[in-house]
């Protein structure tokens, strides 16, 4: 139903964040690392959403990326793994470390994540160890999803895409690149790196 919202970050709560749009104004959960990356914005903010709804309870949670989101996604379909633990999990690990602790399988690493337990840290490893789709090691980011897709359907090479995507991002989050530009620009200073030019 919903993709993403776009609009201005009207306040960050202890939970998540709040976004108006056209004179609606959205309460969604998010990651801490959500919260932190969207509070540094002065411009529009575009956050990715998921509607859960069970019976009584209707929530809406935002995402700064799609694969925060993916990995949110994933999380939630462990049995005895809600939303909100989803979440803990997120802001603990982050989507850069838990993808490596996920396909490693250290228990420890997450068992000793705020909240969650090792016997559900274990469920969580036997549920989702082998599943995830990383990209030549590449744990989350843009360098394993749509823009390195966008790319290869250009013509380039996967693994020059891939290493290039991931360049880009760094450079873009470096540079602190607002939220609703960031996307577009990874993909465009990829493309200049990718045909020989110099766009870092």
């Amino acid at each position: 139903m919903f993709n993403s919202l776009t609009g201005r970050l009207s306040e960050t709560t202890a939970y998540g964040v709040r976004i108006e749009t056209s004179g609606v104004e959205w309460d969604l959960e998010t990651s801490a690392q959500t919260i932190a990356k969207l509070a540094r914005s002065q411009q529009a903010v575009r956050v990715y959403t998921y509607l859960h709804h069970r019976e009584d309870v209707m929530r809406l949670y935002g995402f700064y990326s799609v694969p925060e989101r993916a990995l949110f996604l994933e999380l939630i379909r462990v049995s005895g793994v809600g939303p909100k633990q989803a979440l803990r999990i997120l802001s603990g690990a982050g989507i850069e470390r838990l993808p490596l602790i996920l396909e490693t399988g250290d228990v420890d690493a997450l068992a000793a994540l705020p909240g969650l337990g090792r016997k559900t840290a274990q469920k969580i490893l036997v549920t989702l160890q082998g599943t995830l789709n990383l990209q030549d090691g590449v744990p989350g980011g843009v360098a394993g999803g749509e823009i390195v897709a966008a790319l290869v359907d250009m013509g380039f090479d996967r693994k020059a895409a891939q290493s290039a995507a991931a360049a880009a991002e760094k450079a873009v989050d470096h540079d602190g690149i607002e939220t609703d530009r960031r996307e577009a620009e990874i993909l465009r200073r990829a493309i200049i790196t990718l045909s020989g030019g110099d766009a870092l």
